[in-house]
């Protein structure tokens, strides 16, 4: 039995590509076990030994790691936040380091210019286990797309829809002192040098800095926006982790504004005629539709400008006031656009005329060469013992949630376990209570296959992740 096991930290970003993945698996033979990382962690050592395909090998995962290689699993992963680095050498050493390309068997990359040029710069031992696939995320655009043009158009009295991305977690005064110190810990701040650890923290500063000026010019443009462009539909799409309660309530009044990030992303851009981000992974995707992709930067400084991707840039025209955005949006260049879209394959890899395989193909292609025994290996997921196991997990994570709160009082525990403090709040805004149905209707609307469709079966395990099989 092949066995592959994919952990996802955040639910809209992720699920979408690994529905892809299973489904290009599952028609392969294997039995795909999926859900959100806290479900699977906990339950390392009772899979049967199988292929993991983790969403990233950061630094501060390599305990995890070790411990999936200690029970003889096999690790592959394709960094799902790899798109966009951090500018240059921190955006590598951020998101991995020589311990966990170690323990990797297979490491995927979005496309070479993106992501794996820059890796590979600063850790050449990454060649030799590297491969550019793209990503399923991709291959979700791909099928949304399909789905798309097969749909029939609705109408409106809407002259234009405009999407704007308001990626601006960081600059959330509730919880930016939080993220600081997950970020640090999994970027593993601390085994820098003093003399890289100075520099890594300003660039860490530039960044939160960055989105905290930009979100005040966004928070003063949509309004602007709405009035001048009256005719037209304007979505607002929060980032999953922003404060969702506040863009609701601060354009309340203006009746041509949507706010709205339950949706996909694919499904809002393939409606817009115009989309408008700052620094924003959600470029590249609106690139790859064919949008009007418009980067609004009023932002003078240098030393800020500094921390904006050169990616996002080179697929975005940029405005640098207001009345540029506003005469891109009335006159948009198309084909200022089109020279845009042939950049991006510098940075993602996709199904095209050139590559004859959805990017799922091709990772599954490679995972079934892994070698992996799996002679006299039983699956003990429904165990006595993984229940044990589970509560202790979850008892553990209880404590440390406390010993957290208690380090606002204490502050020599703050080092070590201030971050608990954050995890269920964040947790929450990750991955919300997902039932069977949901799988099923995902699966279904994305993939139109009805023998497929007629052969799956999905069962939820007492972890909340969830097991899929197809019946024979």
């Amino acid at each position: 039995m092949k066995n592959l096991i994919i952990p996802i930290e955040i639910k809209h970003r992720e699920l979408q590509g690994a529905i892809v993945l299973s489904y290009i698996a599952l028609k392969r033979g294997w039995t795909v076990y999926l859900g959100q990382k806290s479900q699977i962690f906990p339950f390392i050592k009772f899979f049967s030994k199988s292929i993991w395909f983790l969403k990233s090998i950061v630094p501060g995962e390599l305990s995890n790691l070790l411990k999936i290689k200690s029970f003889d699993h096999k690790i592959t992963t394709l960094d799902v936040e790899g798109l966009i680095l951090s500018n240059g050498k921190f955006g590598a050493i951020k998101r991995y380091s020589l311990a966990t390309i170690k323990e990797a068997d297979i490491i995927f990359f979005w496309g070479d210019k993106s992501h794996y040029e820059p890796v590979a710069k600063v850790f050449p031992s990454i060649k030799h286990k590297s491969i550019i696939s793209g990503s399923p995320i991709i291959d979700g655009w791909h099928y949304e797309k399909l789905n798309f043009l097969n749909q029939t158009k609705s109408t409106d009295n809407f002259k234009k829809t405009i999407l704007i991305s308001v990626n601006f977690a960081r600059a959330d005064p509730n919880f930016k002192f939080a993220r600081k110190v997950y970020e640090k810990f999994y970027s593993g701040f601390y085994n820098y040098k003093k003399n890289e650890l100075d520099s890594y923290n300003n660039l860490i500063e530039a960044e939160y800095k960055l989105k905290e000026v930009s979100f005040l010019h966004f928070k003063d443009i949509i309004p602007k926006i709405s009035k001048k462009f009256s005719e037209c539909r304007i979505i607002v799409r929060p980032h999953p982790e922003e404060n969702l309660d506040f863009w609701k309530k601060y354009l309340s009044t203006y009746k041509n504004v949507i706010i709205e990030n339950q949706k996909s992303t694919s499904s809002q851009l393939l409606i817009s005629d115009i989309f408008i981000h700052f620094n924003s992974t959600m470029s590249i995707q609106s690139c790859y539709f064919d949008k009007i992709t418009l980067m609004f930067n009023p932002i003078k400084e240098t030393s800020l400008n500094d921390a904006i991707s050169p990616i996002t840039q080179d697929v975005s025209i940029i405005c640098k006031d207001v009345k540029e955005l506003f005469k891109n949006i009335a006159n948009p260049d198309h084909k200022i656009m089109k020279t845009k879209k042939k950049k991006i394959k510098n940075y993602i890899r996709y199904l095209d005329n050139n590559n004859n395989l959805l990017s799922s193909e091709l990772i599954i292609n490679q995972i079934d060469k892994i070698n992996i025994k799996t002679n006299n290996s039983k699956n003990r997921l429904n165990s006595i013992y993984s229940i044990i196991s589970y509560t202790n997990f979850n008892l553990k994570f209880f404590i440390l949630f406390c010993l957290g709160s208690l380090s606002i009082i204490i502050p020599f525990l703050r080092k070590r376990f201030e971050r608990f403090r954050w995890r269920y709040v964040l947790g929450k805004k990750k991955w919300d209570k997902t039932s069977k149905k949901y799988l099923f209707d995902y699966f279904f609307s994305l993939i139109k296959d009805k023998e497929f469709q007629n052969k799956l079966v999905i069962k939820k395990h007492f972890g909340g992740f969830f097991i899929l099989k197809l019946d024979k």
